[in-house]
């Protein structure tokens, strides 16, 4: 196959792992929103409790930029004091974690039910909650079909004569794949989808082991810098968050 139709299909998978992580998110938060508003809230107290709120936040959101962005807006509110939505923001990694740990088990057996089921609550139901529980549905099945097809795409990768070069110099500069993951992480403005990307293409023995973890790295740092850039503009108590 050749180089360019195997980019074309890995950038179609990429562009669907992306909008599929969007469509959850955009369904948990029209499903939800005042709902993880008030939890947000009333995580003001103790930090353990703040912790385990952002946990589930990013878990439903599947985005740990945006829990930090409503902590960070409640932080200038005054709702949420600094310490509980740095507390906050804590869970909210774990939470993307735990996301991205569930996701990269072979799932695919679940697409076709995911879509039914999603397909016909978006499409026979007229109630707001069951309509966008049925596109929260049908967002991961999205996102399992996504990494399916980065896999089928990448697999090519592994007869290719330029890869080893590639893997060659990463593996003798570090720094590089590290500023090269954060700085992708940060374009797409996912670092879930980035992550889940990583995974695949080392579980398809593209990515070797000990680049991938420097891809990681680069994935959360870039993941911080998405949430920095969105509040340059806002107060004080939005940036220390």
């Amino acid at each position: 196959m050749q180089f360019s139709i195997i980019l074309l299909h890995l950038a179609g998978a990429v562009m669907l792992l992306l909008w599929a992580v969007h469509m959850v998110r955009t369904g948990v938060e029209r499903a939800c929103g005042p709902a993880l508003r008030d939890a947000l809230r009333q995580a003001r107290g103790a930090r353990i409790r703040s912790a385990g709120v952002g946990t589930v936040l990013a878990v439903l959101l599947q985005s740990s930029t945006a829990v930090a962005i409503l902590a960070a807006g409640f932080a200038v509110s005054g709702m949420v004091s600094v310490s509980a939505g740095l507390a906050i923001l804590l869970g909210a990694d774990l939470g993307s974690a735990l996301v991205v740990q569930v996701l990269s088990f072979d799932l695919s057996w679940l697409v076709p039910a995911l879509i039914l089921v999603g397909g016909a609550m978006a499409l026979k139901f007229e109630a707001r909650g069951i309509k966008q529980g049925g596109r929260i549905l049908m967002g991961v099945a999205f996102v399992l079909l996504s990494l399916h097809m980065i896999g089928e795409a990448t697999a090519p990768m592994r007869q290719s004569t330029l890869l080893p070069l590639v893997i060659s110099y990463l593996r003798a500069d570090y720094f590089t794949a590290f500023a090269a993951a954060a700085l992708f992480t940060w374009l797409i403005h996912s670092s879930v989808a980035a992550i889940l990307l990583f995974v695949t293409l080392a579980a398809q023995g593209v990515l070797p082991v000990e680049v991938g973890l420097f891809f990681i790295l680069g994935a959360n740092c870039g993941g911080a810098l998405i949430a920095v850039w969105l509040t340059r503009g806002d107060a004080v108590e939005a940036r220390r968050v």
